[in-house]
C-alpha cells in the first residue's frame, strides 16, 4: 500500500452567523500515516514519515526535511516520540504517533528554520469548476471530489480554508463568469460577509490532456487602490489533483514568506499593552495567545494598572514580523496613544518600539 499522509484538520469552516477569524490550527505535534501493517519496519518507517510531517507543518516549507539537523532528527524519531496507535479507518489501517511540541519547535530555532506558529490566516476560496456541464462555484456542502483535494492538500500543510456557503445571498451576489473571468468587485463585496483574512479567486478547467487554472489572492483588509492581487498565477497540471496541490502551494508560499518566523539572531526586544483587559481569565488567555506567537521569544509582565497590562517581549526577529502577526487576530485592535483604532506606532527614537491593542471580548 503507497503510504499518504492523512488531513489532519480541515479548515473548511461552515457558518451563519458565527464569527471566525485567523484560525488555530491544531495536532501540530501528530501525524496520521496509512501503514500496510503493523511489523517492526512498517511502524519505524511511519515514524519517520510522522516526524517530517510534523516538522513541515510546524516550519511550512517542504525543505526544512533537508536540513541536516532536522534529517539527523528524522532519522531518530524515538527520540521525540510521545505515543504512537493504530486505527482502523474505512479500509486502511492508520499509524498515529505524537511529538514533543516544543522539542521540534528547539530543533527549527537551533537550525535556524522559519517557524510557524499554530495562529495562521484564514483563506475564502473561490473556486469554479465545470459540473455536469456546467461551470459552478465549489461550495461548502458540494459533494464534488475537488471539495475533498482542497481537504486534503490544505490540511496537509497546515493553510486554514473556508468555502463560501453559496445560499440565496452568495447565489445574489456572485455568479460563476465573475470568479472565471476575475472580476474583484462581487467577490469583494460577497467576502465582506465571511470574517477570513484573504479571499482568493481560483478557476480549474479541464481539456483531455491538461488541467488549466488561474490563482488569485487578496487581502480583505485593504480596499480601493490597495485591493491589488498578492498573487496572480496561471498554470497547467496533468490533472485536477496537481492542480490543487499547486495552487495550495502557492498559496503556502506566500503565507510562510509572511507569518513564519526565523530567529535573525539579535536580542530585539518591544513593549506591548492590551487594554480592555479586566479579568485573570484575560490576563491568562493574552499571556497564552503571546507565547505560541512564532516571532516571540520570552514573555513578561512589565506593568499593570487598571484595565491595560504591559508586557516586556523578547523577540526572535523583527517588530513589523509581530504585528503581522498581531495584525490577523480579529480579538485586538491596534490603537495609539491618542486612542485611534488600528494606526501604525512609528518606532521610538531609541530603538524600542511601544505598541497598544485594544482586547476585545469575543
Amino acid at each position: 500500500m503507497l503510504k499518504k499522509l492523512l488531513t489532519f484538520i480541515f479548515m473548511t469552516l461552515s457558518f451563519s452567523h458565527a464569527q471566525a477569524f485567523a484560525a488555530e490550527v491544531l495536532k501540530l505535534d501528530e501525524a496520521d500515516i496509512v501503514v500496510a501493517s503493523r511489523t517492526d519496519s512498517a511502524r519505524s518507517s511511519a515514524l519517520k514519515e510522522a516526524l517530517a510531517s510534523v516538522f513541515l507543518k510546524n516550519s511550512g516549507s517542504p525543505s526544512v526535511v533537508m536540513n541536516p539537523m532536522v534529517k539527523a532528527q528524522i532519522a531518530n524519531p524515538e527520540a521525540l516520540l510521545i505515543q504512537y496507535g493504530y486505527s482502523q479507518v474505512n479500509e486502511d489501517l492508520v499509524f498515529k504517533a505524537s511529538f514533543d511540541h516544543q522539542g521540534v519547535i528547539n530543533i527549527l530555532r537551533q537550525a535556524n528554520l522559519p517557524v510557524w506558529g499554530a495562529q495562521r490566516p484564514l483563506t475564502l476560496l473561490w473556486v469554479t469548476m465545470a459540473e455536469n456541464n456546467d461551470t459552478v462555484i465549489l461550495s461548502d456542502s458540494s459533494q464534488n471530489p475537488l471539495r475533498n483535494d482542497f481537504a486534503t492538500e490544505s490540511s496537509n500543510k497546515g493553510i486554514p480554508v473556508l468555502l463560501p456557503l453559496m445560499d440565496l445571498d452568495d447565489l445574489m451576489a456572485v455568479t460563476p463568469t465573475d470568479v472565471k473571468g476575475m472580476f474583484i468587485n462581487p467577490v469583494n463585496i460577497a467576502s465582506s460577509r465571511y470574517q477570513a483574512d484573504y479571499f482568493a479567486m481560483v478557476d480549474i478547467g479541464e481539456s483531455p490532456d491538461k488541467v488549466r487554472f488561474q490563482l488569485a489572492l487578496y487581502n480583505k483588509s485593504h480596499s480601493g487602490a490597495l485591493l491589488q492581487p498578492i498573487i496572480m498565477q496561471q498554470g497547467e497540471a496533468v490533472d485536477v489533483t496537481a492542480a490543487t496541490k499547486r495552487i495550495v502551494t502557492l498559496l503556502a508560499d506566500y503565507y510562510i514568506s509572511q507569518y513564519a518566523i526565523a530567529s535573525s539572531g539579535n536580542n530585539l526586544e518591544t513593549s506591548v499593552s492590551f487594554t480592555g483587559v479586566a479579568s485573570m481569565k484575560q490576563v491568562v488567555e493574552i499571556e497564552k495567545y503571546l507565547k505560541q506567537l512564532s516571532a516571540v521569544k520570552e514573555v513578561a509582565v512589565s506593568q499593570l494598572s487598571k484595565e491595560t497590562i504591559t508586557y516586556k517581549l523578547g523577540l526572535f526577529s523583527s517588530v513589523e514580523d509581530l504585528q503581522r502577526l498581531l495584525s490577523i487576530d480579529t480579538r485586538l485592535s491596534q490603537i495609539d496613544a491618542m486612542g485611534d483604532a488600528n494606526s501604525y506606532l512609528t518606532p521610538q527614537s531609541n530603538g524600542n518600539t511601544s505598541l497598544i491593542y485594544e482586547w476585545k471580548n469575543q
